[in-house]
């Protein structure tokens, strides 16, 4: 009798899982979530119709399968258990191509797409040919490594070849002065959860820029810490892994709280610092409001005339409220949102200082325009 009781309970306690988890996925179904704040990502959603042949070559069973991983009822939940299970109990070196090493995380990649760095490297070749060849601009290049550059070093993680990347954009660039920045960092210098540095550890590559470029002796000595907190970078929730949040430390003084950051799309003019960014979901975007097509910085303290035009990503965001203490005026252009080909009638590249700089992460991208 007893072991008749325990199965019904058993049987029972399937059912009501069974029902419990169907209503949840039809729930799902009927009111997909399109996007993840998470991953920030758009999520899969059913098509409106089928074709035929969607139906023959198995696309639609494949869009299907996406759809119902995307929309699992309690999906990050269960991101979070799998990841953590992985790492932490199986003991294996990362999980969806995330590691974690003394509480930093970054995401693992083993080689760079040989079709995304020569189409970036074109794009760059084509903006110098365009802008830069055959002027008295003075032309600066830099590249910013990874995390997963010093993970390889430090931890031993498989990388792409860094020497080689580094080896072709300068080949592509050659008539730009290369400035090395590789030796002037250390994971400690990146955020723990964010693939970003920290603005507050930029002393040496500030140094290194301002000896190439000739600028050091026209940055301010002084600066004055200020922390915002919590600090939830991107790898934070991309990686299910959720550990604890961080602080943001942004530096001023006279010549910082002086600047003046004008948006070209828009008009507006503001601080290169935007507190109301750092709610968001996005709060690296407190440094000049994060991914900008053309900005200027102007600095009414400047002891020069000098003028700089950057190319840059979103790494240049925290850099450049640094630099820009050393120049009249500072142009602010990321091309992953303006066409080069609009610059023309609004920059004028003659006796300017010219810096490109990017990250590695972007290199390995199609993200220029």
């Amino acid at each position: 009798m007893r072991s008749k009781i325990h199965h019904l309970a058993l049987a029972l306690t399937f059912v009501v899982l069974l029902g419990v988890g169907t209503a949840l996925c039809l729930g799902r179904a009927l009111d997909p979530v399109t996007y993840s704040k998470v991953e920030k990502r758009p999520l899969a959603t059913l098509p409106s119709k089928v074709t035929k042949e969607e139906l023959l070559d198995g696309s639609a069973m494949r869009a299907f399968d996406r759809f119902t991983v995307d929309q699992f009822p309690y999906r990050e939940f269960f991101r979070s258990v799998k990841a953590k299970f992985v790492l932490y109990v199986l003991g294996m070196k990362h999980n969806n191509g995330y590691a974690v090493e003394d509480g930093s995380i970054a995401q693992i990649e083993t080689d760079f797409s040989r079709e995304n760095v020569d189409y970036s490297l074109s794009r760059l070749s084509d903006l110098y040919d365009r802008y830069l060849e055959d002027t008295d601009a003075s032309v600066y290049l830099a590249l910013i490594p990874d995390k997963n550059y010093f993970f390889a070093k430090e931890y031993g993680y498989p990388s792409p070849d860094y020497k080689s990347l580094k080896s072709q954009l300068r080949a592509t660039l050659p008539e730009a002065a290369y400035i090395e920045l590789f030796d002037t960092l250390t994971i400690e210098d990146y955020y723990k959860t964010d693939w970003h540095w920290d603005q507050s550890r930029l002393c040496n590559v500030l140094t290194r820029l301002g000896q190439s470029m000739q600028f050091a002796d026209r940055l301010p000595k002084e600066y004055t810490p200020h922390t915002l907190a919590p600090f939830c970078g991107g790898y934070h929730d991309q990686s299910a892994l959720y550990p604890p949040p961080e602080t943001l430390t942004y530096l001023t003084n006279d010549t910082i709280d002086a600047l003046t950051l004008t948006d070209y799309a828009t008009g507006t003019t503001s601080g290169v610092y935007l507190p109301e960014l750092f709610a968001s979901d996005t709060p690296y975007d407190f440094f000049m409001a994060g991914l900008q097509g053309l900005q200027r910085i102007d600095n009414p303290l400047a002891t020069t005339d000098k003028e700089l035009i950057v190319f840059r990503d979103s790494f240049g965001s925290s850099l450049l409220p640094l630099v820009a203490q050393a120049y009249r005026t500072v142009y602010v252009v990321d091309i992953r949102t303006v066409h080069p080909a609009t610059l023309g009638s609004v920059l004028d590249f003659s006796g300017k200082d010219v810096l490109l700089i990017y990250s590695t992460t972007v290199l390995n991208t199609k993200t220029f325009k």
